[in-house]
């Protein structure tokens, strides 16, 4: 069975300190799947080891079956949220993630597309340095759905989101 994530022996050492030990998993396509653990367990991490952010100490890590690094094109491929702050502050929320699309080649329709879906189109013509946590955490979002990926990897999507966006969210 060809598995959408595939952890085989994980591990990650930041010299004596032991952030991931030994994990291995499979996901299948059209589940969700959730880490679950207190922080400084390694759930992060581990994200950002699938991701190709972080090299193993010791074992592999592949997304359909390819170290994401070798996926032909990973940004239409994986979207992925880790941390909502990653902005440019002089930049609009549109002017950010125009950036992102004209990287992979997406037409600037496709901007519109995703800031209604997250329903940031009202905000879009700000800079990213007057946005609450929710609103950055909303952008990022849409950034990781401009490529419509067959996978999203977010780490704590929820954060910063009001009752209302978490409700969003889980839709």
């Amino acid at each position: 069975m060809t598995y959408v994530v595939e952890s085989a022996s994980l591990t990650k050492r930041y010299g004596k300190v032991l952030a991931v030990d030994d994990l291995t998993f499979n996901i299948e396509a059209g589940t969700i799947t959730g880490f679950l653990g207190p922080n400084g367990a390694g759930k992060s991490t581990t994200l950002r080891m699938l991701l190709g952010l972080a090299k193993p100490t010791r074992g592999h890590a592949a997304i359909f079956g390819t170290p994401y690094g070798e996926l032909a094109t990973p940004a239409l491929r994986v979207g992925a949220v880790l941390e909502a702050t990653d902005f440019h502050p002089g930049r609009s929320g549109r002017d950010h993630l125009r950036m992102l699309s004209r990287a992979v080649g997406l037409p600037d329709a496709r901007v519109d597309d995703v800031l209604s879906l997250v329903e940031l189109q009202g905000a879009a013509k700000r800079r990213v340095n007057g946005y609450s946590l929710g609103m950055r955490q909303r952008l990022g979002l849409a950034a990781a759905l401009l490529g419509d990926p067959d996978l999203l990897v977010l780490d704590e999507p929820a954060n910063g989101l009001d009752p209302e966006g978490v409700r969003w969210l889980r839709d």
